[in-house]
């Protein structure tokens, strides 16, 4: 069986969920139509982003057309395929020509959702309280009320529906892809990364580390923290803007990690940090919860804050001291039973074989 992961490697998902399904005998590639500052790994890169020459052009195009013959299963990301090209406008007449190729002949097709590939701006600001579609919230709201909410819809009704089984990261995209399935990041080998506990004692670090500040609440958390500098002993730290390389280097000296404010969920950021033993603060949006097994909802270890008292939540964990090693340690078991590559790998692989059989990534 061949495997194709494409066309975009977000949040190191395709990559690790790939290397995985190698290491169970299928012969499973990663091909990007461009690669991008953060340096996440690739088998494949067919070019660079932006260009628009004839040459760059045919080169994505004969791939794309060709993969439905060469894999067995295309497994797409972040509503994309090889022909869908984000990057390049007014080259678009022909796309997901791969994915309807690959459906004549008779190969599985998945979809991994992973965030605003699906999700409604309009909807979720009036479902939600707290969300980062809303104005002054992430920087393309308006262009999603626009523009971008329009071409969603269209993906939802016109392309989910040619695929054998379709996934989501967030529990939120459930409201616009009844028919999908919660699927938890595999991002991460939680196995390898040996574990840096917080200290229980002395002045801690807080680490904050926004891919984008606006998704992220990072304002308020900038806010709260400065307001916090008058009561409580601590170091902060803002991360941003280095390849993911470096910017784990730091992570490790983190006693506590604030992840995000406004999007309800955690990301594969906090992944990484509670394999390494860190405790991990972020708000979570009950309504979304009832798609998760009961058991991981039942197992979450994050520290729960929200945008209305943000600051005295925060206070209070800071005067936690002696219950930060312990955090640390529940996250790490979670990660490592809920978010092992290795185990949702081979739930991926029977469902490859067999779409319509029941997908259960539940640990033993």
């Amino acid at each position: 069986m061949r495997v194709l992961h494409a066309p975009v490697n977000v949040g190191n998902q395709p990559w690790v969920l790939s290397r995985a399904e190698r290491r169970q005998g299928v012969n499973s590639d990663v091909v990007v139509v461009y690669s991008t500052w953060l340096g996440y790994p690739y088998d494949v890169c067919l070019g660079k982003v932006g260009d628009r020459s004839a040459r760059a052009i045919l080169k994505r195009g004969l791939f794309g057309l060709a993969s439905p013959f060469r894999y067995d299963v295309m497994h797409y990301y972040f509503g994309r395929s090889l022909i869908n090209w984000d990057d390049l406008t007014g080259v678009d007449g022909l796309q997901f020509l791969d994915l309807k190729i690959a459906r004549r002949l008779g190969r599985k097709v998945f979809f991994t959702l992973q965030g605003c590939d699906v999700r409604l701006a309009a909807n979720s600001n009036a479902r939600n309280a707290v969300t980062m579609c809303k104005p002054g919230g992430c920087s393309v709201y308006e262009t999603c009320l626009s523009s971008l909410d329009r071409r969603r819809r269209w993906f939802i009704d016109s392309i989910l529906p040619l695929c054998d089984r379709v996934f989501y990261l967030n529990p939120d995209l459930g409201h616009y892809v009844p028919k999908g399935q919660f699927l938890p990041y595999a991002s991460f080998d939680v196995e390898a990364v040996e574990p840096s506990p917080p200290q229980s004692r002395g002045r801690p670090l807080i680490l904050h580390a926004p891919s984008d500040p606006g998704i992220k609440g990072t304002p308020r958390i900038l806010a709260a923290v400065e307001a916090l500098k008058s009561r409580h002993d601590f170091d902060f730290q803002l991360v941003e803007n280095l390849p993911h390389s470096e910017a784990m280097k730091l992570y490790r000296k983190a006693d506590l990690v604030i992840d995000q404010l406004l999007a309800g969920w955690y990301g594969g950021f906090a992944v990484e940090l509670m394999a390494m033993g860190k405790p991990v603060a972020c708000y979570l949006r009950a309504d979304d919860l009832h798609v998760l097994p009961p058991a991981m909802l039942a197992e979450l270890p994050l520290l729960r804050i929200d945008p209305e008292d943000l600051e005295d939540q925060l206070g209070a964990i800071l005067e936690q001291r002696s219950s930060r090693p312990d955090w640390g340690a529940r996250g790490r078991d979670f990660v490592r039973r809920w978010h092992n590559p290795n185990a949702i790998a081979q739930a991926m692989i029977a469902a490859y074989r067999d779409p319509d059989s029941r997908f259960r990534f539940e640990p033993a």
